[in-house]
């Protein structure tokens, strides 16, 4: 799209100004090692579609403002539930801002309660992002220290958001996580899965809606690139109509959650028949994690499969959740 170079100026010339301003008017650092990022430099447009967070609320998006209260210097328990407690945390948090004191967590004291966290950066408001990651699908461990694991979650979602991919979670990082609310984001219309095949043991599972992305997860499948190859081969590049779901499968081989996949010929049709495909993960039949080694996920090298599509343990139950909240899809795309 075309642009004059003078509206840029007066773009980049307002921009600076505002950034120079809100550092004046900041004057209550976090108490993380995390650095607070101006409300000035949020997206208005991103801004306008934060949700609003009131008492009576429940779940992940009032613990990540519980989280970001704590990282602000307002200690409160972070237990998801909005009660009086949270409403005068808040309240005390938008007076110190010049905010209206509503407790009402909407669009402005959301632009002045987020943390830009980045690689380094440690406490509540590097949790309260781990946690809006895995409530998107990302699926990070919610430990507080920004590390390789989670900077790669945050550039994957960034990606799949049209982001810019820094791993640095800023505010317009920070607006499409809690816009997606935990997994819903994206358009409306038909869920559909997609598998980019990568390498065997490090490709990626996608999750649209309306053709938009929602969700994301590293997957593995097979251990050759052959997809003839019985039991080793990855599964074949084609459309795959889609079975059966279960939490609790008890296959001979298949336990646990797993996602059934219609039996399909390799080379465009003509080949091998390849049959018992499903999306899975190593697990007992209860879904939980077993003392052999087939029944319990030991590392990286557990993505290699028999040709199945297989993904972490924690990651296959974030699925189930991203599928109960958005529908089950009725087909999955295996890509080159």
């Amino acid at each position: 799209m075309s642009t004059s170079i003078q509206p840029r100026r007066h773009i980049a010339a307002a921009a600076a100004l505002a950034a120079a301003l809100a550092v004046g008017i900041t004057a209550t650092a976090p108490l993380d090692t995390a650095e607070a990022q101006p409300a000035a430099a949020a997206n208005a447009a991103a801004a306008a579609s934060w949700p609003t967070v009131k008492s009576g609320h429940r779940g992940a998006d009032v613990t990540t403002v519980q989280l970001l209260l704590n990282a602000r210097g307002y200690s409160l328990k972070a237990d998801g539930v909005f009660g009086s407690g949270t409403a005068a945390k808040v309240k005390s948090f938008q007076k110190a801002k010049g905010l209206t004191a509503d407790g009402i967590v909407g669009p402005n004291t959301w632009s002045k309660l987020i943390v830009t966290v980045r690689t380094g950066s440690k406490g509540n408001a590097v949790k309260a992002l781990q946690l809006q990651l895995t409530h998107n699908g990302y699926t990070t461990n919610a430990d507080g220290a920004f590390g390789a694991r989670t900077a790669e979650k945050v550039r994957a979602f960034q990606k799949a958001k049209g982001l810019k991919a820094d791993g640095i979670a800023g505010p317009n990082t920070w607006a499409a996580l809690v816009r997606g609310g935990g997994g819903s984001g994206g358009g409306s219309g038909p869920v559909t899965l997609k598998f980019d095949k990568g390498t065997n043991t490090n490709s990626r599972l996608y999750v649209l809606k309306g053709g938009k992305v929602i969700a994301s997860y590293r997957a593995g499948s097979g251990v050759t690139t052959n997809e003839c190859t019985t039991a080793k081969g990855w599964l074949p590049t084609a459309t795959y109509s889609i079975g059966g779901h279960w939490k609790n499968y008890n296959g001979s081989l298949i336990k646990g959650y797993a996602i059934r996949l219609a039996d399909k010929r390799c080379n465009n049709g003509t080949g091998t028949l390849r049959t018992e495909l499903f999306i899975h993960s190593e697990m007992t039949s209860s879904g939980g994690q077993g003392s052999t080694e087939q029944r319990r996920w030991d590392g990286v090298g557990d993505y290699k499969s028999n040709g199945c599509i297989k993904l972490h343990p924690n990651d296959i139950k974030s699925l189930f959740k991203v599928l109960d909240k958005n529908g089950w899809p009725k087909s999955l795309s295996v890509v080159n």
